[in-house]
């Protein structure tokens, strides 16, 4: 697996949450994870994503070592989408992974949600 773009990453965050209230973050983790989702849940609130107002934090958690990775939403955006989105998500982000571009595959993520941020969450403030 290449390495991940930062830079590219922080730039799809900021595009992502722009017009939303909702929130998004990204964690890389060094660790070995067993499962995914759960420490994905574990980094959502360590992350504090879970006292936003809103509800409608949303955390990718990659696991280079395990191979692994997940998408975690707060419980009013989880909500709105249902589980269908969820997987449906992560079943089109897994090839990304697998031809070994994380990077291309977190951008996509994050646009998908921002797209999802923006129709249920969108801003009170003009961006």
């Amino acid at each position: 697996m290449s390495a991940i773009d930062g830079e590219r990453i922080r730039s799809a965050i900021h595009a992502a949450e722009k017009g939303t209230s909702g929130r998004i973050g990204v964690h890389v983790s060094g660790k070995h994870v067993p499962d995914a989702l759960e420490h994905a849940r574990a980094d959502f609130r360590h992350a504090r994503l879970h006292e936003h107002p809103d509800a409608n934090g949303v955390l990718f958690l990659v696991a280079p070592k395990s191979r692994k990775f997940a998408v975690y939403g707060g419980e009013a955006i989880h909500g709105r989408l249902g589980d269908a989105f969820w997987k449906s998500l992560v079943d089109e982000m897994t090839p990304y992974f697998v031809q070994g571009h994380p990077t291309d595959g977190l951008v996509f993520g994050i646009a998908r949600v921002g797209e999802a941020l923006r129709s249920h969450f969108p801003s009170l403030v003009k961006a």
